[in-house]
């Protein structure tokens, strides 16, 4: 590494790719000991350079998706001011000016603010398993490991009733649709509702469309004191913009002439 940097002197950032996946993800604790061990090497390869060659640190993104000041838990440094103070413990001359430091904390910053709603197309038992099938699937939502789910009634209401594990799928036919296995949340039916939180940072970007699976609608609101405005921030994919988007003006293009 040394070497590396020694012959291409324009080299002058190390990155952390560091981030806590939503709940259950890497402790914050491990994350300050990456970013400690990156400012280590920054600090080797600037006395072996004899000069300040490395100037800048990308710490990587940290913060769990929907963190919030004082969300704590059972780990230090879960929330934002928490994080800070761990590396400033963990690494003290991270932050004495030496070095410009550069976060990503979208993740955290912006997934609070989007959800996935799902409808749950039908149930069924399978292996002594509960499976919930729904019409998102981790193209849209990504695999819901560690994300808050709810559950609401084919009118909205949150639904009721003791906690029953079940695994949740998208409309795919393989495995990697699995959204959540074993999702503790009150009896799915047929016509219920399903919320993937915690989406806003990728859920509006992910969609592919693979298995012919057209774009969702993105609905906003925002809430006044005289009320709740609604808005179509980005109008659901409607099958004739689909067909058209796959090529239909092209599909004899290679068989005209045969």
């Amino acid at each position: 590494m040394l070497s590396a940097f020694a012959e291409r002197p324009w080299l002058t950032r190390l990155h952390a790719h560091s981030e806590v996946k939503n709940a259950g993800g890497v402790d914050p604790g491990r994350l300050a000991e990456g970013v400690r061990k990156v400012y280590e090497l920054a600090e080797e390869i600037n006395a072996a350079a004899g000069r300040r060659q490395v100037d800048a640190l990308a710490l990587g993104g940290g913060l769990a998706a929907g963190a919030r000041e004082g969300d704590v838990g059972d780990r230090a440094g879960a929330d934002f001011a928490g994080y800070g103070a761990l590396l400033k413990e963990t690494v003290p001359g991270l932050f004495d000016g030496r070095y410009a430091l550069v976060t990503g904390f979208g993740r955290s910053l912006l997934a609070g603010h989007g959800f996935l709603l799902a409808r749950v197309e039908y149930v069924r038992a399978m292996g002594g398993r509960r499976l919930a099938v729904t019409h998102v699937g981790t193209r849209m939502a990504g695999h819901a490991c560690g994300r808050r789910l709810a559950a609401y009634d084919a009118q909205g209401r949150p639904k009721e009733g003791s906690a029953l594990a079940q695994d949740l799928a998208g409309p795919a036919q393989f495995d990697g649709e699995l959204l959540a296995s074993g999702a503790e949340l009150p009896e799915l039916e047929q016509g219920d509702w399903l919320a993937v939180l915690d989406t806003g940072a990728y859920g509006f970007a992910r969609h592919q469309a693979y298995d012919s699976l057209t774009r969702p609608g993105i609905h906003g609101f925002a809430a006044a004191p005289e009320g709740v405005r609604f808005a179509t921030v980005r109008a659901p994919q409607s099958l004739a913009e689909f067909v058209a988007e796959s090529g239909a003006a092209h599909t004899r293009a290679l068989t005209d002439d045969l």
